[in-house]
């Protein structure tokens, strides 16, 4: 017998999931704020199955909990689902699917969007209550816009560190796979750290060009919102960040809960 959460219980205890390319994340969701946030490597199914399984056994006792899902990686939310109904008897809420997306998308198709990107940017929407850009430093780095009226109008899409790292590596003769890393130096006094100036200064500057874009079509200079798992690589290189958020995404996935309740009057 399935147990699904309370699709209407503000008092239901709730778990955030973010599926990730190269990760998934996961904390609790407590008064509108992310709580015990972790991340564990995708291919590590068992650990993030251990995980997932101690943070529900945390949850207070006595009502079903809500399971939230953002996910960009079809095949191990599917794995998760699985596991979900199979070792605890719940099942999942989807955002994008049994959960509606929790900001409005004005761009050609709605539905390709990645759902961490709309989640990430309505966390920061929610934050500033004004136009903003959100950067998120992860496997791609997205750069996204959002107007006054809080709705997510577009972005920019570009490799991330370690696509671009691993792809100097592979697609050269001579070139190492270098790790992420900053260099002391604006310049690199070695192959490898040629590679990570390169790199992570490149990519400073392209979002750097991409904000000012922005910026020249919404006649202002818009706060910028970074989040991302290659933040604290990136945010040296980046003096244009107004505000650093680790678990951005989450907390839109708890966001995108919340608007589903309040939308049923609860």
């Amino acid at each position: 017998m399935i147990l699904r959460p309370p699709p209407f219980d503000p008092d239901a205890p709730v778990v955030v999931i973010d599926i990730g390319n190269t990760s998934t994340h996961l904390a609790t969701w407590v008064d509108a704020r992310v709580k015990t946030p972790l991340a564990v490597p995708q291919e590590d199914q068992g650990a993030f199955e251990a995980r997932l399984l101690a943070h529900v056994q945390a949850l207070p006792a006595g009502r079903s909990p809500a399971v939230v899902i953002g996910s960009v990686a079809p095949q191990v939310l599917e794995r998760v689902r699985t596991y979900l109904l199979a070792a605890l008897s719940l099942e999942a809420l989807v955002v994008g699917e049994a959960i509606p997306l929790p900001m409005d998308v004005d761009v050609e198709d709605r539905r390709a969007i990645g759902v961490d990107r709309v989640c990430a940017a309505a966390a920061a929407y929610e934050r500033l209550q004004t136009a903003c850009t959100v950067v998120d430093f992860g496997t791609a780095v997205t750069v996204d816009l959002v107007d006054d009226a809080g709705t997510l109008l577009g972005g920019a899409i570009l490799p991330g560190l370690l696509l671009q790292l691993r792809s100097l590596h592979e697609h050269t003769a001579q070139l190492p796979l270098a790790t992420p890393g900053i260099p002391e130096l604006p310049y690199g006094r070695n192959t490898l750290d040629a590679m990570r100036v390169g790199v992570c200064r490149g990519l400073a500057g392209a979002v750097r060009g991409i904000v000012e874009g922005y910026a020249t079509s919404l006649k202002r200079w818009p706060q910028v919102v970074a989040t991302g798992g290659d933040l604290s690589f990136l945010a040296p290189h980046c003096d244009f960040l107004d505000t650093l958020v680790q678990d951005l995404t989450l907390s839109g996935i708890g966001l995108a809960y919340n608007k589903y309740l309040a939308a049923h009057g609860v």
